[in-house]
């Protein structure tokens, strides 16, 4: 079963690689990489080194939760396009159900084509754009390597893949099932939105983001359970014909 669902997986992955677009979601995160060390920079200068100190550990905090969930994500906006999408357009995704795969292994392969590929991206750009910060801005104002909390460094390795997981999931059952299959792309970006203004607004009021994300995953995972009794191989081909 693992083997069947990896091998749907890698083949989408290998696409999406190909895609410019994924190319170009890159330079909008560098971009945004130098926006916030921008905004660090022009918020510090003024700072002694105790100031810049609370500051700096208060900011890079933020950012160690915030990077890898949203980089992840916007990568995943490609990546979206790639699982679902080009297959139905290409009627490839016919010629998969007629092969001895379950219905439930297409949905994880397809749901592991975009997370997988999008937490390695996501999560290499946001560590490397930490330590950009951390060695070359906050490194000769506070003279300390300001290491995030642990739950920071949790949140990224186990509670944002399990997070976007969750949500991809529900995404690509909608692209399954659903004759227009970029509707689950319009999900993803309100879905993205919402968790974005969401986490901030939240966060704001002194609840942690691993609270907030972990929250995020027990409604997704919920969610999945139940839509999952409700797809069939006939919905989905009945999706692609029309």
């Amino acid at each position: 079963m693992n083997n069947k669902i990896w091998i749907i997986a890698k083949k989408d992955i290998l696409e999406a690689f190909r895609s410019r677009s994924t190319y170009f979601v890159l330079l909008i995160m560098i971009v945004l990489t130098f926006t916030y060390i921008a905004s660090y920079s022009e918020t510090v200068k003024n700072y002694d080194k105790e100031q810049a100190i609370t500051y700096s550990r208060i900011f890079l905090n933020s950012l160690a939760y915030i990077l890898p969930m949203m980089y992840s994500i916007f990568v995943c906006s490609v990546f979206a396009n790639y699982s679902v999408i080009v297959d139905k357009a290409k009627r490839n995704i016919e010629s998969l159900m007629a092969t001895p795969v379950s219905i439930n292994q297409i949905w994880l392969g397809k749901s592991l084509a975009v997370t997988l590929p999008s937490l390695l991206v996501g999560i290499t750009i946001a560590v490397l754009s930490f330590l950009v910060m951390e060695i070359w801005f906050v490194i000769p104002k506070t003279g300390a390597f300001i290491v995030p909390e642990i739950w920071a460094i949790v949140s990224t390795l186990l509670i944002v893949p399990a997070m976007l997981f969750s949500i991809v999931t529900i995404v690509t059952y909608i692209q399954l099932v659903v004759t227009n299959p970029r509707i689950g792309n319009f999900v993803f970006s309100g879905v993205f939105f919402v968790l974005l203004f969401g986490v901030n607004l939240l966060g704001g009021l002194g609840i942690s983001f691993a609270l907030i994300f972990l929250a995020v995953i027990v409604v997704c995972g919920i969610v999945s359970y139940f839509l999952s009794h409700y797809l069939t191989k006939e919905r989905v081909l009945l999706s692609s014909k029309i």
